[in-house]
């Protein structure tokens, strides 16, 4: 199988298999008759703003971590070949770049949310 077919197909399949546990665990959380679920629960703009940001920051984590996995991937099945060793250090380097920033924004929109909204 070549190589370009062999990435189409996991750039296919993994984003599938990660969105089995979202569909099973969108069944965990139901609200009573007075609660409301999610976004839904968040009364003000800025803290509906901050839940979406903490979303998208754990989006780019896990996005990250993937990239260092397939970037391992592909450092083993390189076969010494110098241009796929050095493709998988550059995919490895960014994907840790990409995980400290997203670690980072975490710190940090957990800390303005503390600080601007107001627990209650």
């Amino acid at each position: 199988m070549s190589s370009r077919l062999m990435t189409m197909k996991y750039a296919i399949i993994i984003p599938m298999l990660m969105i089995i546990p979202m569909m099973a665990s969108a069944q965990f959380v139901k609200p009573t008759e007075n609660e409301r679920a999610g976004l839904a629960q968040e009364t003000s703009l800025a803290g509906a703003f901050l839940e979406i940001l903490k979303f998208l920051t754990g989006l780019l984590a896990i996005l990250a971590i993937l990239a260092i996995v397939i970037s391992g991937i592909y450092y083993i099945t390189s076969g010494g070949d110098g241009g796929r060793v050095d493709t998988a250090k550059g995919w490895l380097t960014y994907a840790i770049i990409g995980l400290v920033v997203a670690l980072l924004a975490w710190v940090i929109v957990t800390a303005v949310s503390v600080a601007l909204v107001p627990e209650g």
